[in-house]
């Protein structure tokens, strides 16, 4: 699947009706996605054509537009993580048991964002029901009924996470903010995770000057019709990636 973004507005707004129409929606519609924030996923089709006539429209009305291929697209859940990472003098160590290592040259954009998740659990809540009734009719014999009902509780957890995107192609890799051990930071080290996280963030932004930092997708915001949670966010990274590297 392809999907079509609106990376930034460019002049006049004036023409968003006829845009609207070129990409099969409605300017209302198109204004609503507009508004949720860049980069605004406008189009989401498995024909390339379309997608590319798309961008072309886009491009036309004077704005800014990023495609990407979902079938390109590494997950965040099969990015390499930092854990027991260390900050080399030239390239992020990924673990201490681990060969890999990412040099600061080569980070394109560093993009903060929040991972939202949902899990569901179902269980089984026995309980007694007094039944007056049936007390009354059986002299205080039977007082109550024995029931058993479903009980579905939701809970929704929020990480803030750190895609870093390469400039040579290679897959993204990323910082958990609860994933990671920070006793790499060494003197810097701090209580919490977020502490450590925001911390890390500022050293890599001190050894890799020349790369993007970018916090727009703190939201953590879903694609309409095209995905939600953690998928939408790995998709507006690529995206955001993507427009970066060219702007």
């Amino acid at each position: 699947m392809f999907v079509v973004a609106i990376a930034e507005l460019k002049g006049s707004a004036d023409g968003l009706a006829q845009l609207a129409i070129e990409l099969g929606t409605t300017a209302y519609e198109l204004k609503l996605t507009l508004g949720a924030g860049f980069p605004a996923v406008v189009m989401a089709t498995v024909d390339e054509a379309r997608a590319t006539n798309a961008m072309a429209a886009i491009r036309r009305h004077g704005h800014l537009a990023v495609m990407c291929d979902r079938r390109t697209i590494v997950p965040s859940s099969a990015m390499t993580s930092l854990r027991d990472f260390q900050l080399e003098p030239d390239a992020i160590a990924s673990s201490a048991t681990s060969s890999e290592r990412l040099p600061y040259a080569d980070v394109l954009a560093m993009l903060r964002a929040s991972h939202r998740s949902t899990s569901t659990s179902t269980e089984e809540v026995k309980e007694r029901k007094l039944r007056p009734g049936m007390a009354i009719m059986t002299g205080g014999l039977i007082m109550s009924k024995k029931t058993t009902r479903e009980v579905t509780t939701r809970t929704e957890t929020r990480e803030q996470v750190l895609y870093l995107f390469r400039k040579s192609g290679a897959p993204p890799w990323i910082l958990r903010e609860r994933g990671a051990r920070y006793m790499g930071l060494l003197a810097d080290l701090r209580p919490t995770s977020l502490e450590n996280f925001g911390t890390t963030i500022r050293r890599l932004q001190e050894l890799a000057p020349s790369a993007f930092y970018d916090e727009r997708l703190m939201s953590g915001r879903p694609i309409r019709g095209v995905a939600d949670g953690v998928v939408a966010t790995d998709i507006l990274a690529y995206l955001l990636a993507a427009h970066l590297g060219v702007c």
